[in-house]
């Protein structure tokens, strides 16, 4: 794999003591068939031992880690995109995978197209649960009535500049939905590659989960 120093795409992966699945994350990212990449870890403020210890000894080229004090999702990726130099920006939550083709397929769209602000995909969930998340072709009218866009999604760093970044206050899930949301409202479309480019990891209750619960008339 090649480094480079001005990178076009920068991942960046949040971890609040998600150290047993951190490893796994970053080699998926790793073995793209994009190599112009940067990987940027945000650690939210961990506490356990085994996280603590392996954000210690990364050492990656072309791989930082930034220490936070425990803020939440939100305030993790605007952290970790401040400081990415990629014209491009990739959230990934460090117990997910990437498809080797994500950054490939979805760096070639916003290339050809300027009016794109995103790009998103299917979702193959696996572990605990496994089933397919397949959304609809983008559109804005449907993305203001549920979701349809992928969390690990690439988009432009000037679109994230032009929405503000993510929101800080939605500590408790749907801030992605938000965003995407900001996104369309600053001007920008997105666009869905109608293939499985992403592996959302299952292990039990999660914070959409909670989501999920706390505002169920969203899914009435």
């Amino acid at each position: 794999m090649k480094f480079f120093s001005n990178p076009k795409v920068s991942i960046i992966i949040p971890c609040y003591n998600y150290g047993k699945f951190l490893n796994y994350t970053i080699y998926s990212c790793l073995s793209s068939t994009f190599d112009d990449i940067e990987i940027i870890v945000v650690n939210d403020g961990s506490t356990d031992s085994y996280t603590l210890k392996l954000l210690n000894k990364l050492n990656y080229k072309n791989l930082m880690v930034i220490n936070q004090k425990n803020k939440g999702l939100p305030s993790a990726r605007n952290s970790g995109i401040r400081e990415a130099r990629g014209k491009y920006i990739l959230p990934l939550d460090a117990d997910d995978l990437i498809s080797p083709i994500l950054i490939e397929k979805e760096y070639k769209i916003l290339e050809e197209r300027s009016d794109v602000g995103f790009v998103t995909h299917w979702t193959q969930a696996f572990g605990t649960e496994n089933y397919i998340w397949s959304v609809p072709p983008f559109n804005t009218k449907k993305l203001l009535e549920e979701n349809i866009v992928c969390v690990t999604s690439l988009f432009r760093k000037k679109a994230w500049l032009d929405a503000g970044g993510y929101n800080e206050q939605m500590n408790e899930g749907f801030e992605d939905w938000d965003f995407w949301i900001s996104l369309v409202e600053s001007g920008w479309t997105g666009y869905t590659l109608q293939e499985i480019l992403f592996y959302y990891r299952r292990h039990g209750k999660t914070m959409f989960h909670n989501a999920k619960e706390k505002y169920k008339y969203l899914y009435n």
